[in-house]
């Protein structure tokens, strides 16, 4: 029975001690405003995002809600305000990075999004769903554009001059196509 006992314990020691999600995540983000949040990843509940010193406040949320934050992604992957479970219009922030190991792996999904530093920002690895020498959607050039501004209560300041840019660029009508151009001042995160 003892030796049960001890082989179950290295057993166990074995399975925590091996976790891939864990080893290919790095422990921290940072968002292209600065702000600085801990990720934290396993196999078993997946990645969460947490607050630490560095991070952004959080949103002010009406009463019963609870502010917090989150994460989404498409071709890139960004940092969302929530307020209980909405994210909030103007909170979402894309994830910034120097190298691959900057960059987070959601490979405990059924299907894995891994992601690769390509021109500052963290990218879908996915090129044929996410050609790299194309433009983003209309949404994640929002935050691609605006993104390096630090989180305020009522979300972005959006000028008409950039409005009208956008709408040149991007397909108002169909926010799922890919824009056609790039709005003055926005990065470029193609190749």
């Amino acid at each position: 029975m003892r030796r049960l006992a001890a082989l179950s314990l290295v057993s166990l020691a074995c399975i925590i001690g091996e976790d891939p999600v864990e080893e290919l995540n790095p422990e921290r983000l940072t968002d292209q405003s600065g702000a600085v949040f801990a990720w934290d990843c396993t196999q078993y509940t997946g990645c969460e995002l947490r607050r630490i010193s560095g991070s952004s406040p959080l949103p002010a949320c009406a009463a019963g809600e609870r502010p917090g934050f989150g994460y989404s992604w498409s071709r890139m992957i960004s940092l969302d305000g929530a307020c209980s479970w909405s994210f909030v219009p103007g909170w979402s922030r894309l994830v910034v990075c120097e190298t691959d190991a900057d960059c987070p792996q959601l490979n405990f999904l059924l299907v894995p999004d891994e992601f690769e530093c390509r021109a500052g920002f963290c990218q879908n690895k996915d090129i044929a769903a996410y050609p790299p020498d194309e433009l983003p959607r209309r949404f994640d050039m929002i935050d691609l554009c605006l993104g390096d501004e630090a989180r305020r209560a009522g979300g972005y300041e959006v000028s008409d001059e950039f409005q009208a840019a956008l709408d040149e660029a991007c397909p108002p009508d169909d926010p799922e196509k890919k824009c056609v151009s790039l709005p003055p001042g926005c990065p470029d995160v193609r190749e």
